[in-house]
């Protein structure tokens, strides 16, 4: 399969200016398991998640950066991909809280977010299935010490001749999100911004 047929999916960081982040995680016990949303079992995640963030920002992105690097994306782009195909997931419920607004200000008596407060369009996305696409004969790695299954570096990434869906790990290496062809394409005629498409050959 041409490595031109699927790519690492990066969220863009030119419009940060000073800023770190788009979004940051107001924590929740066992959130230092969650980084990434890499596993692919049922993590304790509550839902919503609230994240402090820029509101103004979030108008103008898809794809917000985050700290704690979940996939999350605006239901925009969530539907670009659905569109394309089938993937297997979990959508997580995730709630923008304006980072300019105190604390004690950005709750109601019943624990809501007050009106104005808080930016509902996002969602993360945890990939359920990894995908086994890794091609063991034509890609060039560091096998893992302990997990047969698993990659410990890869020096050369080459998938399987199969079809894909628009959005996956691979369950060699399930640390990279990739993004098919197809789903790249679906992406960028809808404009989803602030993305970025990495080729395989600079995933190490």
């Amino acid at each position: 399969m041409s490595q031109e047929s699927a790519f690492e999916l990066q969220p863009e960081g030119n419009h940060l200016g000073d800023d770190d982040f788009d979004a940051t995680l107001v924590r929740f016990d066992g959130w230092e398991m969650t980084a990434g949303l890499i596993p692919d079992d049922n993590l304790k995640i509550p839902e919503p998640s609230f994240f402090e963030a820029n509101i103004e920002t979030l108008k103008t992105i898809d794809y917000p950066i985050n700290d704690v690097s979940w996939p999350i994306m605006s239901r925009r782009m969530r539907e670009t991909l659905l569109g394309v195909g089938r993937f297997t997931h979990r959508a997580i419920a995730v709630i923008m809280l304006d980072d300019t607004v105190t604390t004690n200000d950005r709750f109601d008596a019943a624990g809501n977010p007050r009106p104005g407060v808080a930016v509902d369009g996002f969602g993360a996305i945890q990939i359920s299935e990894y995908t086994d696409a890794f091609d063991w004969e034509r890609s060039e790695f560091v096998p893992h010490p302990t997990l047969k299954s698993r990659i410990f570096k890869v020096r050369k990434l080459v998938l399987k001749e199969m079809p894909l869906p628009p959005l996956f790990r691979l369950s060699a290496m399930p640390g990279p999100l990739l993004v098919s062809a197809a789903g790249r394409v679906a992406l960028e005629k809808a404009r989803i911004k602030e993305l970025r498409f990495i080729s395989l050959d600079l995933v190490i």
